[in-house]
């Protein structure tokens, strides 16, 4: 079976089945570094078992007592139906570094991977409901009690970090692997000619799945989702970017009443925002979290709330906890400039979250805010990333949960 795809400069290359190994001479003829070529040929190995209707596998290294033995036994199989979602770049808006399948090295690796696996198996009932609901017009599969109203065209911006990025990707991975491109009209992701390594296994360096800043995603029910870094763009580009998303929304509420996208979406949206969903993120200590969120509270959410008793459009505001970091600290957070080996190995649980502590006492559900999305995921710290990140989770795992329960409430 061949499939065509489309090289790095862009043309589109047919008959390619992917059996062969990389070599430069092919790598020159279709226009495709080693890494582009692997790549490609996971997904391709990934969409024809799709087409197939076989199974993925993982093996993972498994003993009762935690310890590593090497006999047939102890190996335990982990069958990820392809049917139900993305996995290991299969979708074109993952970032390799939370592709926990693409990174994994040893058996320690595809225990997490696993892990994540199986949790995201287990909620995909529960996010394909919320996904068929939003993307397929017969909603055969939601119950009556739980059927969302018919979708009207909305325009979502979503300002945050790397964490609610994470959720921008989940929203569109799970979309485009459930039914295909198909429910996608317009898609732009400005991913970097370079991204840097930090030092991780299988890295990408630059375009598709290494990392980008703001994208942007028109799904053909009419919802339009809009991410952008609410602190600039990373890295040598943070001059490109919006470096204080906060502060020019404040401005806009002075001066117009009302607040905007600004202009560094990766594509114009089509009209006003319906819908703000908005994270701090975790790059501040707690003291500098907690005076954002009350620059937050003061200057936008409330001044807009105010607008309710005056009959007065604006847009719903959606607000998302912090995950939680479950690094080796008494709190689990990560401590700057006094990490260690140890301290930087992630634990399973953590007995609070002190960033989601702050939000939920500051954020107030129909006062100063319209919807307060808590991850509650004090638990879920063998689910991270691991390799020193135990702030990111791998995906697909615990953020698609949180994404389907967030477009649950843009949706309902």
């Amino acid at each position: 079976m061949s499939c065509p795809i489309s090289t790095a400069g862009g043309a589109v290359v047919d008959n390619i089945d992917f059996t062969a190994n990389w070599t430069p001479k092919l790598g020159e003829q279709l226009g495709l570094t080693r890494k582009e070529y692997r790549v490609k040929r996971r997904q391709y190995n990934w969409r024809l078992r799709k087409e197939e209707g076989g199974l993925t596998t993982l093996y993972l290294h498994h003993d009762d007592n935690g310890g590593q033995r090497h006999d047939d036994k102890n190996y335990v199989d982990y069958y990820l139906p392809t049917s139900t979602g993305y996995y290991n770049l299969s979708c074109p808006f993952e970032w390799y570094k939370y592709s926990c399948a693409h990174m994994q090295e040893n058996e320690f690796d595809e225990r997490v991977t696993a892990a994540s696996l199986q949790y995201y198996q287990t909620h995909f009932a529960e996010i394909k409901r919320v996904f068929d609901s939003v993307f397929n017009d017969n909603n055969q599969q939601m119950g009556t009690e739980q059927q969302l109203p018919q979708q009207n065209s909305k325009r979502i911006f979503m300002t945050g970090d790397s964490l609610l990025r994470q959720l921008f990707i989940s929203l569109a991975c799970n979309a485009f692997s459930l039914y295909d491109d198909a429910v996608i009209e317009r898609a732009e992701v400005q991913w970097r000619n370079e991204w840097p390594c930090f030092g991780l296994s299988n890295c990408i360096e630059g375009g598709q799945h290494s990392g980008f800043d703001a994208a942007s995603v028109l799904f053909t029910n009419g919802l339009e989702f809009h991410y952008v870094p609410h602190r600039g763009f990373a890295y040598n580009d943070a001059s490109k970017g919006e470096p204080e998303v906060l502060t020019r929304m404040a401005e806009q509420i002075d001066r117009l009443g009302k607040i905007g996208f600004g202009t560094k979406t990766a594509f114009r949206p089509s009209g006003p925002m319906d819908v703000l969903v908005y994270n701090v993120g975790a790059h501040f200590t707690l003291s500098e979290s907690q005076r954002h969120l009350g620059y937050f509270v003061r200057e936008i959410t409330t001044p807009l709330m105010k607008k309710d008793k005056l009959g007065q459009r604006r847009p719903k505001l959606i607000y998302v906890t912090t995950p939680t970091q479950h690094f080796n600290t008494h709190d689990g957070q990560y401590k700057r400039k006094r990490m260690d080996d140890e301290s930087s190995k992630c634990v399973a649980q953590v007995p609070y979250n002190p960033r989601a502590r702050i939000e939920k006492r500051v954020l107030k559900p129909g006062v100063n805010i319209d919807v307060l999305l808590d991850y509650d995921d004090l638990e879920l710290g063998n689910l991270h990333v691991h390799k020193g990140d135990c702030t990111h989770y791998c995906m697909p795992g615990a953020p698609d949960l949180i994404a389907a329960r967030l477009l649950f409430e843009i949706s309902s």
